[in-house]
């Protein structure tokens, strides 16, 4: 054996095809602009809540509780389930993982609505899933005939529904998904992140079935992206399956108690609720006044909007001030750009922005005098 030998290794060559061709999703930050791309709650926590966060007796050198407990108590209050029903992840994002390596992997697919959450084809590359992409009507409006026919597929497994979809905030109806639920004979998980702002959910009907499942998360309407902290619902039995490959520790200490706090400030986060919805639809309007626009309706707290030349919107907003997200060509719709709404205040210099740009370009505002 010559064990002088030399073997030079490119990791490149040792890694599986999918994830050569995947790429690193990158999170630029951009000091001292508004950050209205991100579906965020734009709102500081409720009054004296990081207070309590903060001077809570929090044992930073030992490992969380594994089961996280107490915060599964709160959420179970919170939306009406047992706390054996609940798992937690950090981040939806983790629980799409999970949810895939559970039921997804070599062999399996996962059918998905594009366009629709670009981090649902991110979990199925790395956990070897295959993706069966039935194309939303129009760009809009869930295929549920299609879905159903991509469903009688054997080696499909799961079916992710985003309900009000991001980046469309289309709200998918109640009876359509519940179809998908009884005859798939698939696990069906429906993506609720948005639903604090659209007010719907088939929380209430996870009692009915063992293959419905349903994400949460506390990052949107519970401002607290920056901590990570998404969760899981489902019958107890198949929450149980999930928990399987659950990493033991995978939510931190601090989070979790975050997260129990968050849940004692309901009225008040209740009340910023109200305020995001307001100001969407203060959004939606004056976006909709700009001749060559197209503004889609939306039951989430963003609104979908194509301008006669989205790179150059997009461009003239950030010189402004102002980060909106390129969604790039979407199926059916093309080139779009996506906003959530900042702080009220933020909001009208926003609107003032879109109207300088719009006088500079030379479009018109609809319903003004001389347009």
């Amino acid at each position: 054996m010559n064990i002088n030998k030399e073997i030079m290794v490119d990791p490149l060559d040792l890694i599986r095809p999918e994830i050569r061709r995947l790429r690193a999703y990158k999170s630029i930050i951009y000091p001292g602009v508004v950050k209205m791309d991100a579906n965020e709650n734009p709102f500081p926590w409720p009054e004296g809540m990081k207070q309590i966060i903060l001077n809570g007796d929090i044992t930073f050198n030992r490992y969380p509780d594994s089961s996280a407990s107490e915060l599964k108590t709160a959420i179970a209050g919170y939306t009406g389930v047992n706390s054996n029903q609940i798992l937690l992840g950090n981040g939806s994002d983790e629980v799409i993982q999970l949810i895939l390596a559970t039921f997804g992997g070599m062999g399996k697919s996962v059918v998905l609505h594009p366009p629709t959450f670009g981090m649902y084809t991110a979990a199925a590359c790395v956990s070897g899933t295959g993706v069966i992409k039935v194309p939303l009507r129009e760009g809009l409006y869930l295929d549920t005939e299609g879905v159903l026919t991509a469903a009688d597929s054997p080696e499909v497994s799961t079916i992710i529904l985003c309900s009000p979809n991001n980046p469309t905030g289309t709200l998918f109806e109640r009876g359509e998904l519940l179809l998908l639920v009884r005859e798939t004979g698939k696990i069906i998980i429906m993506d609720e992140a948005y639903a604090e702002f659209s007010g719907e959910s088939v929380i209430d009907e996870i009692k009915n079935y063992p293959n419905l499942l349903v994400m949460r998360t506390f990052s949107k309407a519970f401002a607290l992206a920056g901590l990570r902290l998404g969760y899981l619902l489902g019958q107890a039995a198949t929450i149980d399956l999930v928990n399987r490959v659950k990493q033991p520790f995978n939510v931190n200490v601090f989070t979790q108690r975050a997260g129990i706090i968050a849940l004692n400030y309901l009225e008040q986060y209740r009340k910023q609720i109200e305020t995001i919805k307001a100001e969407t639809v203060k959004l939606y309007q004056e976006l909709n006044k700009i001749s060559g626009f197209k503004v889609y309706p939306t039951q989430a707290n963003f609104i979908l909007f194509q301008p006669d030349d989205p790179d150059v919107w997009a461009e003239e907003l950030f010189v402004r001030g102002f980060l909106v997200r390129h969604m790039g060509n979407l199926p059916v719709l093309g080139k779009c750009l996506r906003v959530s709404p900042g702080l009220p205040e933020e909001n009208t210099v926003f609107i003032k922005a879109l109207r300088e740009i719009s006088s500079k370009r030379g479009t018109m505002i609809r319903g003004e005098q001389g347009a």
